[in-house]
């Protein structure tokens, strides 16, 4: 199965994107979260990217969530409900990722009031 989820910034420049892959064998699934330029100079390309895992795993789209922080700075990637990976689009840094070993990642962020 198929796992995809999105959030797009409120501004409309910018998405996180998540994307899990069994490209027809789940033994060669991939998962990745991607930061997604969605207008500007080159809309539709892809800025950063983060590997999550690889291999067969066990999700569904309610497992997983793409959200801004509350101030936009920061799109997460949440797995069962806990933080596991972000892009900082002022600092320019990821966090997270680790071929899904750590879903308790240290990963700064502001909660949203949303």
């Amino acid at each position: 199965m198929d796992v995809f989820d999105s959030a797009i910034r409120t501004k409309g420049d910018l998405a996180g994107v998540f994307e899990y892959d069994e490209a027809g064998d789940p033994q060669n699934a991939t998962a990745y979260f991607y930061l997604y330029r969605a207008q500007g100079s080159v809309p539709g390309s892809v800025v950063d990217a983060i590997h999550i895992r690889s291999g067969t795993w066990a999700i569904s789209g309610s497992d997983i969530a793409v959200r801004w922080d509350k101030d936009e700075r920061r799109v997460g990637l949440f797995v069962f409900g806990s933080l596991s990976a972000a892009f900082d689009t002022e600092a320019g840094t990821k966090h997270g990722g680790g071929y899904g070993k750590d879903f308790h990642a240290d990963i700064p962020w502001s909660e949203s009031n949303r």
